[in-house]
């Protein structure tokens, strides 16, 4: 059954706390923002009430609660968008392999756990990419579902399914086993185009499943060819739901004038590029 989406996590004055007493709220004073300005930031209900300059707000009732942020930078919560919970905290070791990638158990808590290390850091949603078919069937996707389940009011974690091939003949388990997995309640498609022998073919199917279902897209390429990225741009943009693609470490390899025009189309067309700076990912 598709999953169900994660409930927000309660703290003090949201519906979900019952420690708070009717009203309850929270007063964050003195915070500073991105642009430089000070404000109050009154929060209730789960909500942001208000937001004014520094000393201009009060507590509705004495059930607020006060907090100083002087001298400290208030921001939205992050989100991490290009994570790898299947194979999370799989790095090699001297000896036997740490982990058995295609044990379900194993992939559940090792997504599990490297989500609360992303939570550990602020970041309260992260979107993982799964490979299903081959191997993996959808084993590994269904364990990822269950870690998002577990962590329900803790952090959002949402799957984007990643089959190998799409095209041809070859491709016809792996577009069968993509279907499957948006019914699962994988939250994004994608996939590595660059591995399938007609990448453009592939990006194409990606994006009629995406519209089928009403999901974005997330796509692995290395973005080394910048026609092949403008034909991205130009098929992506007429995607509502969203079109991502990463990590683009080809465009560093191109002359500047090339790079820029090709990251003119894709901002253009609404596509979102997703760098990673600790380097390449082989998807």
């Amino acid at each position: 059954m598709p999953d169900s989406p994660p409930q927000r996590p309660s703290f003090p004055g949201s519906p979900g706390d019952e420690s708070a007493p009717d009203g309850g709220g929270l007063l964050l004073c003195g915070a500073r923002l991105a642009d430089g300005r000070t404000v109050d930031v009154r929060l209730g209900g789960g909500r942001i009430e208000a937001v004014g300059t520094a000393g201009s707000l009060t507590t509705h009732t004495a059930h607020h609660a006060r907090v100083d942020l002087s001298g400290s930078l208030l921001l939205p919560a992050p989100a991490e968008p290009h994570a790898h919970g299947a194979t999370a905290l799989s790095a090699d070791h001297d000896g036997p392999a740490p982990y058995d990638p295609y044990d379900a158990d194993d992939v559940q808590r090792r997504a599990t756990e490297a989500t609360l290390l992303q939570l550990g850091h602020g970041a309260t949603a992260v979107r993982s990419h799964v490979r299903i078919g081959e191997m993996e069937g959808l084993a590994s996707l269904e364990a990822v579902l269950q870690a998002r389940r577990s962590l329900v009011g803790l952090a959002d974690l949402r799957a984007v399914a990643m089959p190998r091939l799409l095209t041809g003949a070859a491709g016809a388990n792996g577009l069968a086993m993509l279907r499957d997995a948006v019914k699962m309640g994988a939250a994004v498609v994608g996939g590595c185009p660059d591995l399938d022998p007609d990448p453009a073919g592939y990006v194409e199917t990606v994006l009629e499943v995406a519209a089928e279902h009403g999901c974005p897209v997330d796509l692995h390429t290395d973005g080394a060819d910048p026609v092949r990225l403008e034909r991205l741009a130009a098929a992506a943009g007429g995607l509502r739901t969203g079109v991502s693609v990463g990590p683009l470490g080809g465009l560093s390899r191109l002359p500047p004038q090339a790079a820029r025009r090709t990251a003119d189309r894709l901002a253009a067309a609404g596509v979102t590029v997703v760098c990673l700076p600790q380097g390449g990912c082989a998807g």
